[in-house]
């Protein structure tokens, strides 16, 4: 079993280490890359969905269902990913789960959030139609946006577990529907079918109508997968991507190309992707000079956030605050829309507030760390 040990804020649902920089981090302007729409739903807005459609949920209060989104491996992972699938049935249910992450994500420093979203998995698994769907996902979006001020796109994911002829049908349908907020085309889960059934057709079919690649690759399985992702996909970005330094061939291949890797620390650890934290390979991609953006993946299910990602990258690299800021402004010059560009350099430290724990000059800061 992998060591989950993280530090721990009490400003966060998943509290820091005292000694984060949090104010300095959390104003930072920001991007997140990898996170999944479904995978967003908090224990409260499951209750609430289950209320709102008459089912029982799987505990009966938020401390019962906080601890029932605590797995043991992959499968137990997918079970809950399933079920919480299965309360999202009406355009509002969307509205409300977009809406609800996209305030917390703005809260934490976020200028724009791209949603991965299982569109195969609602139309093929679920039967849903998408039009409805994603009626309700832009406009809970746009709530938000108008609260907040934060940008937003969407990335349809195809699932690979079911037929590449299934989810090219799907996929279809989302093609014919509007698109003026479909940033990508994703691919997610296991990478076990992609040698034996042919999803390139999907790419092929999306870069006709002006519509980039990204795909999961390298999460648990090995570097031939972001080489394939990015050569016969046509990846522009990868989820996760850990994997790679298994190969320096590839991680060359991602160098020389400028392709980001969407890494997620805290789903790492969750999953069992790596051994314990120490066995991480962000350091190691940063210092062969990878482009690596944080995101939360499905935040309430792997006791994350993103700014708890962004502690986890501050302890396992022992970054300093240049390097901390690196971070957010790839992930911000990674993004398929044209945000404005930040500079890399940090907050002012005069700007902070040095009496709160972890502000950047506080008695139990750390000055003894790198840049990325």
């Amino acid at each position: 079993m992998a060591d989950r040990t993280i530090p721990s804020s009490p400003d966060e649902p998943f509290p820091l280490d005292p000694a984060f920089p949090l104010d300095a981090v959390r104003a930072m302007p920001k991007a997140e890359l990898h996170v999944h729409l479904e995978g967003t739903v908090d224990a409260p807005t499951l209750l609430t969905l289950a209320e709102r459609h008459g089912v029982a949920p799987p505990a009966d209060d938020v401390a019962g269902v906080e601890a029932w989104y605590r797995f043991d491996g992959f499968p137990m992972f997918l079970e809950r990913y399933f079920t919480v699938l299965g309360l999202l049935r009406q355009p509002e249910d969307f509205a409300i789960v977009a809406e609800r992450y996209l305030t917390r994500a703005a809260d934490q420093g976020a200028v724009h959030v791209e949603f991965h979203v299982s569109a195969t998995g609602h139309i093929v698994e679920q039967h849903k139609a998408w039009t409805p769907l994603l009626d309700g996902i832009v406009d809970g979006c746009r709530r938000a946006e108008a609260a907040t001020g934060i940008g937003w796109g969407l990335i349809p994911d195809v699932s690979p577990h079911l037929p590449a002829v299934a989810c090219a049908e799907a996929m279809e349908v989302v093609f014919a529907g509007e698109l003026d907020h479909v940033l990508a085309v994703g691919m997610g889960g296991p990478a076990d079918t992609w040698t034996t059934d042919d999803f390139r057709p999907i790419y092929d079919r999306a870069r006709s109508l002006g519509i980039p690649a990204v795909a999961h690759a390298g999460e648990h399985g090995p570097a031939w997968e972001v080489r394939f992702a990015v050569e016969e996909f046509g990846a522009v970005r990868i989820q996760h991507g850990i994997g790679v330094m298994q190969d320096p061939e590839v991680v060359e291949l991602l160098v020389e190309r400028g392709i980001a890797c969407d890494v997620c620390p805290g789903s790492n650890l969750a999953l069992d992707a790596v051994p314990g934290v120490d066995a991480h390979p962000l350091p190691a991609m940063l210092d062969a000079g990878l482009t690596v953006t944080l995101g939360s993946d499905d935040p309430p299910m792997f006791r994350t956030s993103l700014l708890r990602e962004y502690e986890l990258a501050w302890s396992m690299a022992g970054l300093d605050l240049d390097g901390l800021a690196r971070l957010a402004a790839n992930s911000v010059e990674a993004a398929l829309v044209d945000l404005a560009p930040i500079d890399p350099a940090p907050i002012d430290p005069a700007s902070i507030d040095p009496a709160r724990p972890g502000a950047v000059g506080s008695a139990d800061g750390n000055d003894e760390r790198r840049r990325a």
